[in-house]
């Protein structure tokens, strides 16, 4: 049977009600994880256990965005000494050969792929640079999110990390993003970004090396600390150091900071490396208004008057288009458009604001097809569902389906 369209709530709304509600309440971080390794193109890696030693939580300072984006123009102009990309090991034979590897790479079967995050990058680059020039951490480390998830903030990894800075959901809720069914800040460039670059500067500070600090970051500080430990010789923590471990660390890890110095080669002169130089994507603008408990994502972009799309491109963390029940959420619209929204907005009756469908399944569906007939992802699909067990699914089972959750 096709898809019944519902405004307002029916009796399968009231799991997804409950689930809006129960991902309101807030949860003991979890002791401090590892950062898993596994990065787009690269091969899988094994999942680490919680390490013997993990910096402290750090202290989160975030520059406001209308502040990033009038200041970072100036930060990248001004002569900052980068010492990741001026380091002497970066001219090890073993890391010059892995850089060469990408570069070769990027000019061919990654050269799409490539492209399209440098056009991606305009998009954020200027609250990424701000938020490193406030801190005085390597300029540099603006490519990281390009080597990361090629700047794309929904983007996912084949081990569950997320956003453009590919937090594990453990690590993400240690930091202290929210991250449950209906809201992921891992996916949320502006939540995420000052959390990265902390983290980072605490894995600095714990190996005084920024080469360390990147393998950390892929690979885990505590597999990074044991090998230092067994295998540093009493020599001093430095970028040297990462050479002296580097044959002991997963591939992946081996090859993040090649890779990384390779990106800001190319990044910063790619018709000079055989890349396409796409247009940059315009910096990022828009207003921030307050919506009161629960709406799907149709019924904020009609009150916005702006489409589906800018919604979610402005609020990728709403992971299956649905703010909260119970809470104030800030949601992100438009340049122009938070006055008439609250007008609006205001107007639309509580009952009225979550336009939901149902769905029965017919002989043959499976929550993979059904998800493919609506344009939404498999995982809004099964948030939205929580009850429903793919393996046990019947025919004339009803689903929830969230309009506005497609990926």
């Amino acid at each position: 049977m096709g898809p019944a369209a519902r405004r307002g709530l029916f009796p399968g709304v009231a799991v997804i009600v409950a689930l809006m509600a129960s991902s309101c309440a807030k949860r003991t971080p979890p002791p401090p994880p590892a950062i898993p390794a596994d990065r787009p193109e690269t091969t899988t890696p094994r999942p680490e256990r919680p390490p013997e030693r993990q910096p402290e939580r750090p202290a989160i300072r975030n520059l406001p965005v209308e502040e990033s984006l009038g200041t970072a123009t100036a930060a990248r102009s001004e002569e900052i000494a980068d010492p990741i990309t001026t380091s002497s090991s970066r001219r090890d034979r073993g890391i010059e050969d892995g850089i060469e590897w990408w570069f070769n790479h990027w000019r061919t079967r990654g050269h799409d792929f490539f492209s399209r995050g440098l056009s991606r990058m305009g998009r954020y680059e200027d609250y990424v640079d701000a938020q490193l020039a406030a801190r005085g951490m390597p300029p540099s480390l603006r490519y990281l999110p390009l080597i990361e998830a090629n700047y794309a903030p929904r983007a996912v990894s084949r081990v569950g990390a997320g956003g453009m800075w590919q937090f594990m959901p453990e690590t993400a809720r240690w930091l202290g993003l929210e991250v449950n069914s209906l809201i992921d800040l891992r996916f949320d460039p502006y939540a995420a970004t000052p959390l990265a670059l902390e983290y980072l500067s605490a894995l600095h500070d714990q190996f005084d090396s920024w080469f360390l600090a990147l393998a950390a970051y892929n690979g885990g500080p505590g597999r990074v600390e044991r090998l230092i430990q067994r295998h540093g010789g009493g020599h001093p923590r430095d970028d040297a150091m990462f050479m002296r471990i580097r044959d002991r660390l997963p591939r992946e890890t081996q090859d993040f900071v090649p890779k990384f110095l390779a990106a800001v080669r190319v990044a910063g002169d790619p018709e000079a490396y055989g890349v396409q130089r796409l247009q940059k994507e315009s910096p990022e603008r828009y207003e921030v208004v307050q919506v009161e408990g629960a709406a799907s994502v149709d019924v904020l972009a009609a009150a916005a008057d702006v489409t589906e799309e800018e919604i979610r491109t402005l609020n990728p963390h709403l992971r299956i288009g649905l703010t909260p029940a119970g809470k104030t959420t800030e949601l992100r619209v438009p340049p122009g458009t938070g006055g008439r929204f609250q007008v609006r907005f205001s107007e639309i009756p509580p009952g009225d604001r979550v336009t939901l469908q149902e769905h029965r399944v017919v002989q043959g569906e499976t929550l993979s097809l059904i998800a493919r007939q609506y344009l939404i992802s498999l995982d809004a699909l099964r948030a939205a569902n929580p009850g429903i067990e793919p393996r046990r699914m019947q025919i004339g089972t009803v689903l929830v389906i969230p309009r506005g959750a497609g990926q």
